[in-house]
């Protein structure tokens, strides 16, 4: 799997129209063109699917409204800084990919798109942008990004792999919180334990606490842990639970992440049972 950093400024323009503004100047000038411009305006809000689904060649029917902001001081301004922030997010990639390469292939054992690409968007937009129907092209920019480096990887990492399995997740729709609580223990939780060298497990949505913890054994089972190595990890995670309840399923380690989602499903009335696990 590889992430390409690039620049569009279709993508960046729809965001900074459509998107909430980022500044009250953005506001007044927008609010000034649709007043202006109302049917262009209007019409100009469905482009984002068709320039997600072929972001290196589209353009506009009608490019009417793009070329105003393009003809702005302001729009010179967020493009300089949204490069910046192009090139610093391209770096953090640059200095992790070997290791994250290897670890999201080890944690999911399903088979990624060779390329995705990331078109950067200004970080005061603090939104990302993704179709399901064109899953290898990203718009992405958060205030975040770079306090915690690691995270906005991960994070990356998990709209992917969020939108690759989205059709398995409508397919279990009925099962949506196993599936988002595992998707949680893969990228937010094991990922970034990995990468960052330091446990992550006790974050997350609070509303899947419960269930993540119920179903944490079967995924240290998932990641290969012998029931000599459960009390390792217990202690990194401080995630507690007695080993002696459990019978190991040694298949586990062989399935792909998808497999063993559906596993949990399967079996769920037996994994969702123990009341007594504790956080450390």
């Amino acid at each position: 799997m590889k992430l390409i950093f690039r620049a569009n400024d279709y993508l960046l323009t729809w965001n900074l129209l459509y998107g909430a503004s980022i500044s009250q100047k953005i506001h007044t000038f927008k609010q000034k063109l649709w007043s202006t411009y109302k049917k262009q305006y209007n019409a100009g809000n469905k482009d984002k699917e068709e320039m997600l689904c072929d972001i290196k060649n589209y353009l506009p029917n009608d490019d009417t409204i793009y070329n105003l902001v393009f003809e702005q001081e302001l729009f010179d301004e967020i493009k300089k800084e949204t490069e910046k922030h192009r090139l610093q997010l391209m770096q953090l990639w640059d200095e992790n990919k070997k290791q994250l390469t290897k670890n999201i292939d080890d944690i999911l054992r399903f088979q990624l798109a060779k390329e995705y690409n990331i078109i950067a968007l200004h970080p005061k937009m603090d939104t990302y942008l993704i179709s399901n129907q064109c899953k290898t092209n990203i718009g992405w920019g958060f205030k975040k990004d770079l306090q915690d480096k690691i995270m906005t990887l991960t994070n990356i990492i998990y709209a992917i792999v969020k939108s690759e399995m989205f059709e398995f997740e409508k397919e279990n729709k009925a099962y949506k919180e196993i599936v988002q609580a595992i998707l949680e223990l893969a990228i937010h939780n094991e990922l970034y334990t990995r990468l960052s060298g330091k446990s992550n497990y006790l974050d997350g949505d609070p509303s899947l606490t419960f269930l993540k913890r119920q179903i944490y054994p079967y995924w240290l089972m998932y990641l290969g842990c012998d029931r000599e190595d459960m009390t390792h990890y217990m202690m990194r995670d401080k995630v507690v639970f007695d080993i002696e309840d459990y019978t190991i399923e040694k298949e586990l380690k062989k399935v792909s992440l998808y497999e063993f989602i559906t596993f949990c499903i399967k079996n769920q009335k037996y994994i969702i049972r123990i009341n007594n696990l504790e956080i450390i």
